[in-house]
């Protein structure tokens, strides 16, 4: 039986201990101010901010972890997809364990660009759901994220 650390144990009590308060997305999606609350809800710090393109985000963190969210398929403020990512510079990680990741895991994919940059991506579909489904994905984005951490050792 595969043990968590206690950095994981924290991050998923953290991710679970939200009330539930579903509400329904229109067909435009969610909001970055929306997806603020949800995130805050969740024990999370969340502001929006813009990245180093310029894109409108909501810069987060989870344990030691910073990551972004990345908005797509926007109309009026909202927006039907949504993007959670984390990058690690100066990774000795290999392709080979990259690859087991990709191979034995879901719901996080993981890459290598140049320069031992990592990055591990979840995306998701939010428009004409409920902020329920959104929260399944906070958790599920948490939970995995902090898995890679330490099965990359990073």
């Amino acid at each position: 039986m595969k043990h968590l650390s206690s950095a994981a144990v924290l991050a998923v009590a953290l991710l679970t201990a939200a009330p539930a308060m579903a509400e329904t997305l229109t067909e435009q999606g969610v909001t970055r101010e929306k997806m603020v609350a949800i995130m805050t809800r969740h024990g999370l710090p969340a502001r929006i901010d813009k990245d180093s393109k310029g894109n409108v985000i909501v810069k987060s963190r989870i344990i030691d972890i910073n990551y972004d969210v990345y908005f797509f398929n926007c109309t009026d403020g909202g927006c039907r997809e949504i993007q959670f990512a984390a990058g690690w510079t100066d990774s000795t990680a290999s392709l080979d364990r990259i690859n087991e990741w990709n191979t034995t895991k879901r719901y996080l994919r993981v890459y290598s660009k140049p320069g031992n940059v990592i990055w591990a991506e979840q995306d998701a579909v939010v428009g004409r759901g409920t902020t329920d489904n959104i929260e399944d994905y906070v958790t599920t984005w948490g939970t995995m994220l902090v898995q890679f951490k330490e099965f990359m050792k990073l």
